[in-house]
This record gives C-alpha cells, sequence and structure tokens, in this order.
C-alpha cells in the first residue's frame, strides 16, 4: 500500500510543474512580456548591484531591451529542464528501467512542450513557435542529462 501511494504521490511535483508552465503560456501577450521585462530588471538591478555593469552609463533601458529575449528563452530551458527532472524521477519512482527512463521522460515531457505551443495558438497575443519547442527541447535534454548522471542505477558501459 505504502508503495502505490509512493508511486501517485511522486507524480504531484511533476503535475504541478505542468500546470504553472500552462498557466504562463496562459498569460496574453502583453501580460507575459510584463514579466519578462520585470525579471530582466531584476537581473539589471543585481548586475548594477554587484558592480558587473554600471547602469549610468549603459541606461537601464536600454539592458533591460537587450537581455529581454534571452531571459524569456533561459526561462523556457529552465522550466523544461525542471519538468523533465520532475517526470524522470515519478517514472523512475514507477519502475521504468534504467535503459528506458530518459527517452519516456524526454518524449513525454516534448510532447507537452508541443502541446503547450499549440495552445499558445489561442491565447491573445501570443504564437505558438517550433523554435520554442526547440529551446524547451534543449532545457529538457540538460535536464535528464543531469538526472542520468545523478542516477546511481545507471549501469557503467566500458
Amino acid at each position: 500500500m505504502k508503495s502505490k501511494l509512493l508511486k501517485i504521490f511522486i507524480w504531484i511535483p511533476a503535475v504541478i510543474c505542468a500546470v504553472m508552465i500552462f498557466g504562463f503560456s496562459g498569460q496574453n501577450g502583453e501580460n507575459s512580456g510584463n514579466l519578462s521585462r520585470k525579471a530582466a530588471g531584476v537581473i539589471v538591478d543585481i548586475a548594477d548591484s554587484v558592480h558587473l555593469v554600471d547602469v549610468r552609463w549603459n541606461g537601464r533601458q536600454e539592458l533591460i531591451d537587450k537581455i529581454e529575449l534571452p531571459v524569456r528563452k533561459a526561462a523556457h530551458m529552465t522550466e523544461y529542464a525542471i519538468f523533465a527532472c520532475l517526470v524522470y524521477l515519478a517514472f523512475t519512482v514507477d519502475g521504468v528501467s534504467w535503459q528506458l527512463v530518459r527517452f519516456i521522460s524526454f518524449f513525454a515531457t516534448a510532447a507537452f512542450a508541443c502541446s503547450d505551443e499549440f495552445h499558445q495558438l489561442y491565447v491573445p497575443g501570443r504564437n505558438g513557435c517550433v523554435t520554442d519547442v526547440l529551446i524547451d527541447c534543449v532545457g529538457i535534454l540538460i535536464g535528464i542529462i543531469i538526472c542520468s548522471i545523478a542516477d546511481r542505477r545507471k549501469k557503467m558501459i566500458i
């Protein structure tokens, strides 16, 4: 009984992550853009406070404009790397063999990324983009590589 409950509960973080990703994708274009600008502003302010940049010389808004797109794409990669790790962990606890867990986790999260971009086609001010799916897949791959390295069950191939 305890094992069955664990197999159910282990999926809760992955489901929560999927719901959060879906929620971010459901934001209209203006709200999504404002969130990206706020995140970029925080990064610029931190970089200024530790003297990596000087906003007096570079201009705060110009720096925000320059890093907004990379911040947005890094957020895509990061959220999908985390999601992939949570899915990998859940499949591992479910008993998927170490040989298959990487592939199943990759394809399950990549399928979600595709459906998420499709969902954005119907959100005002947003668009679905194949490039974003590819960026998500890079994040997924990074997450699965991290999990594979950390996975003690993995057999050493010589």
